[in-house]
């Protein structure tokens, strides 16, 4: 997948629905930072501001 489409997959404001539980989240915010492109972390970014706060 380009970088362009992740982007615009990353980008839509479409209706959010949970997909995963809390814990998966976690170990998915995780493996994106380890994953160190732009698209990874504004992901990364995001998914964390979701989470419970410890």
């Amino acid at each position: 997948m380009d970088e362009a489409r992740l982007w615009a997959l990353i980008e839509d404001q479409a209706e959010r629905q949970p997909l995963i539980t809390p814990g998966e989240a976690q170990a998915i915010v995780q493996l994106l930072r380890r994953e160190g492109s732009d698209a990874a972390d504004e992901l990364a970014t995001r998914l964390a501001r979701r989470l419970p706060t410890e």
